[in-house]
């Protein structure tokens, strides 16, 4: 399934043909190949993230990541091995794409955490913090900046700055990114809080970047050079899908230069004009093939 982002590039063939093959996979647990499988529709989503296909997307998803979650179940009894990482990516995915039946169940397990005290399984811990957060308000915020600041270990602090980074309430996002720049947050996770920001959709990746633009001058002081500057750079624009997208971040960066990323920067763009060029040339065969083959009921979708 590697096959699938050089088939993006190339346009080799008719993507409804790959798209077709990846619903033979629904159900299959082995972790590699579900590893490989979420890269695809990584790829898949880059091409039809706001456009009339995200409910073909979402469908196409919910068909071949439910039975896998069937198989493996939300409890870690009987699991082994590399099954685990399959658990967890899998809610992870469901949550995040909002699938009713997973969103709710997390809720629910998170509830009896909160309330009772009954702790997650370790396997699906982040999984349902993160998809709790997706539709989350203040107390859930509440809640998980409290268990930030009293983790110990930074191992912990940084799978709990995902879980923040997950939110995509408007107003929790900015106070997120204004939390990132205080004595909380240290240098190296503040770009990954940014940057997990960013991945949270249309909102979440315009708020990123305005954000980076009005505290450019601190942050171009804080990180001068180096893998966190790439990084930082990287993770504000590499979401972002149209030509206005592009223009604006060549306009804002001509006026205000990075040189310690200069090359990270020019990559994001070029695979952004990649992309652009992609999502044009794949819009209407993707349409058309969701439209074939779509069977949705109401009860699969909580939001997208």
């Amino acid at each position: 399934m590697h096959f699938f982002l050089d088939f993006v590039r190339t346009r080799d063939g008719k993507i409804e043909h790959a798209v077709e093959l990846v619903r033979h996979y629904a159900g299959e647990t082995d972790w590699i190949v579900v590893d490989a499988l979420l890269g695809v529709f990584d790829s898949l989503e880059a091409l039809v993230r706001d456009t009339k296909s995200w409910a073909g997307y979402l469908h196409l998803v919910y068909s071949t990541l439910t039975p896998i979650l069937e198989k493996v179940g939300w409890s870690d009894a009987n699991l082994s091995g590399n099954i685990t990482f399959t658990q967890g990516a899998v809610i992870d995915r469901l949550g995040r794409l909002g699938h009713s039946d997973t969103c709710g169940e997390a809720r629910l397990l998170f509830s009896r955490e909160q309330r009772a005290g009954q702790r997650l399984n370790k396997s699906i811990r982040p999984a349902v913090y993160r998809s709790v957060a997706v539709t989350g308000g203040q107390a859930e915020k509440q809640y998980f900046m409290d268990l930030y600041h009293s983790a110990q270990r930074n191992e912990e602090k940084r799978m709990l700055l995902t879980v923040l980074g997950s939110f995509t309430n408007s107003q929790i996002v900015q106070e997120l990114l204004d939390w990132s720049m205080s004595d909380d947050v240290k240098l190296q996770d503040r770009v990954f809080l940014i940057s997990c920001l960013a991945e949270t959709g249309l909102e979440g990746r315009a708020m990123a970047f305005k954000f980076f633009k009005d505290n450019f001058e601190t942050l171009s002081k804080q990180y001068t050079s180096g893998s966190l500057l790439k990084r930082l750079v990287s993770g504000v624009v590499r979401n972002f899908n149209t030509e206005q997208d592009l223009d604006n971040i060549n306009e804002f960066f001509k006026l205000n230069p990075v040189p310690g990323a200069q090359m990270t920067l020019d990559q994001c763009l070029e695979d952004l004009r990649i992309l652009i060029s992609a999502r044009e040339h794949y819009q209407v065969p993707m349409l058309e093939y969701f439209n074939a083959n779509l069977i949705r009921t109401e009860s699969e979708v909580i939001r997208g």
